[in-house]
C-alpha cells in the first residue's frame, strides 16, 4: 500500500499481528532484527514487552514498546529505543500516556504502537486509539518530544512534511474524512481536505444531504442525537493514497455515502434485500431466464423467511399486485429440500418462465448507487496559501485523464493537464 501510502484499515490489522499482542523479551525482539545488544543493560534485555513496532533502516533501528504487566493492555508508559548502527550507540526515552503537549490538549499517545516511520528530522510513532482514531507521536532525531498528531500518517516526505488523516469520534452519527499536513520543522498544521470554498461535486452532495435532512425534521435529530450538519456527511477513502515529494502533490479516491439521502423504504430494501438484488442483477435475463436464476431467488426467499421479512419483501412489489401474489405464493412454499427450483416456480405460475418477469424483479429490487465515487488531486501541498486542488467525479476524471495508477497523475506533465483552466 505504499507509494507512499497506507489505508486506515491497515492500522487495525496491524494490531492483530503477533508483535502487537504477544509478550516476549526485548532481547527477543532485537534478535529478530539482528540488532546487537552491546551497551544495553542485562536487566533491560530481560524485560517482557508487548504492543510494539519497529523501524529498521540502514543507519538506524527504532523500537517503540510497552512493558508486559499481565493486564493484556498497554501500560501507561511508552518506551522508545534508538540504535545508531554506524556509531553503535543507543538512545532511550520514555513517555507517559497523559503527558502534557498533546495535539489540542489531547494526550500525547494512544495504545499499541502500530507503525514507525521517518522524515528527515523526526521519527513518527503511530499509536492505536480505536478503529477511527490514532495519536502519532513526533520525536526528534534524539527522540526528544516534538509534537503529537491526532491522526495517522498517510504519506511522509523526507523533507519533513507529514500528510495525515485526522482522527474521528468513533461513535459519532457520521464519519467524514479530513486530511491535514504537518510541517515537522515548524510544528505547523493545516487542513487540506475538505477545503472551502467547496467545489461543485462536494457542494452538490451537501445539497442532497441538506434536502434529506429537511425531510426528517428537527425532532428526528434531537431524538437521534445527530448534529444535523449536511456538510458532515459520511465519506471514506477508497484504496491507496499516492503522494509525490518532487511535485509536492497528492491524490486519493474518496466515496461520498448516498444512503443517508435515501428515504426509509429505500434504506429498508437495501438493508434487507441488497444481497439478493446484487446476485440477481448479475444474471442476464434478456432472453429466456437461465436455470441458475431460479436457485438464486429460491435461496434468497429462504433467507427472507428465516429473517421473518416476508411481508416487507412483498411490500416492495406493491406496484404490481400480480407479481406480489406470485412472490407470496413462492415464499409460502419455499423449502430447502426442493430439488428443482425452476420446475417448482414454473409449475406454480407460467409467468416465471418469461424474461419480463425477471427484469421486473431486478428493476424493483435494484437500489440507487450507494456511493458517489470522487477523485481529489492536490498540488503545492507544502504551501498552505498556494495549495490547489481538483475534485471530480471518478467517471468524469477517468474519461478525461485515463484510468491509470494514481501515482501516474502526479507527474509534472499530468498535473499541468489536470490543473489547466
Amino acid at each position: 500500500m505504499r507509494s507512499i501510502a497506507l489505508c486506515a484499515g491497515l492500522a487495525l490489522l496491524a494490531l492483530l499481528t503477533p508483535a502487537a499482542w504477544s509478550a516476549e523479551t526485548l532481547r527477543d525482539a532485537l534478535a529478530r532484527s539482528q540488532i546487537p545488544v552491546a551497551g544495553r543493560q542485562s536487566g533491560d534485555l530481560k524485560r517482557r514487552i508487548t504492543s510494539y513496532a519497529t523501524l529498521d533502516e540502514p543507519q538506524v533501528f527504532v523500537i517503540g514498546y510497552y512493558l508486559e504487566d499481565g493486564s493484556g493492555v498497554p501500560g501507561e508508559t511508552l518506551y522508545v529505543d534508538l540504535y545508531r548502527k554506524g556509531e553503535g550507540v543507543w538512545v532511550t526515552r520514555h513517555f507517559e500516556r497523559e503527558a502534557a503537549g498533546g495535539a489540542e490538549g489531547h494526550p500525547a499517545l494512544g495504545g499499541s504502537v502500530v507503525r514507525i516511520s521517518r522524515s528527515a528530522e523526526a521519527f513518527l510513532l503511530e499509536t492505536h486509539v480505536n478503529p477511527s482514531a490514532a495519536y502519532t507521536l513526533v520525536l526528534g532525531e534524539d527522540l526528544a518530544y516534538r509534537d503529537a498528531l491526532y491522526g495517522w500518517p498517510l504519506a511522509v516526505f523526507r523533507s519533513g512534511l507529514v500528510i495525515y488523516q485526522n482522527s474521528e469520534i468513533h461513535f459519532a452519527p457520521t464519519h467524514y474524512v479530513e486530511v491535514s499536513v504537518d510541517d515537522v520543522s515548524t510544528r505547523k498544521h493545516w487542513l487540506i481536505y475538505p477545503r472551502q470554498p467547496y467545489q461543485p461535486v462536494r457542494q452538490a452532495q451537501i445539497e442532497k444531504v441538506r434536502a434529506a435532512y429537511a425531510r426528517r425534521g428537527a425532532e428526528w435529530f434531537k431524538a437521534h442525537n445527530h448534529h444535523g450538519n449536511p456538510e458532515w456527511f459520511d465519506t471514506f477513502l477508497q484504496g491507496e493514497v499516492a503522494a509525490n515529494e518532487a511535485t509536492h502533490s497528492l491524490v486519493f479516491r474518496i466515496a461520498f455515502d448516498n444512503t443517508d439521502t435515501w428515504d426509509y423504504a429505500e434504506k429498508l430494501k437495501f438493508q434487507n434485500f441488497g444481497g439478493l438484488a446484487r446476485r440477481l442483477a448479475d444474471v442476464d435475463v434478456s432472453k429466456a431466464p437461465p436455470e441458475g436464476i431460479f436457485a438464486v431467488l429460491g435461496e434468497g426467499l429462504l433467507g427472507v423467511k428465516s429473517l421473518k421479512l416476508q411481508d416487507a419483501f412483498v411490500e416492495v412489489f406493491k406496484a404490481d399486485t400480480e407479481t406480489q401474489a406470485m412472490l407470496r405464493q413462492a415464499l409460502a412454499s419455499a423449502d430447502a429440500s426442493l430439488p428443482d427450483w425452476q420446475k417448482h416456480f414454473v409449475d406454480q405460475n407460467a409467468r416465471w418462465a418469461r424474461p419480463e418477469t425477471w427484469r421486473e424483479i431486478q428493476a424493483v429490487l435494484s437500489t440507487l448507487p450507494t456511493t458517489t465515487d470522487v477523485i481529489c488531486v492536490f498540488r503545492h501541498i507544502d504551501q498552505e496559501r498556494n495549495l490547489e486542488y481538483r475534485e471530480m467525479l471518478l467517471d468524469d476524471f477517468q474519461k478525461r485523464f485515463g484510468d491509470r495508477p494514481l501515482s501516474d497523475y502526479l507527474e509534472p506533465e499530468e498535473l499541468s493537464k489536470i490543473f489547466s483552466p
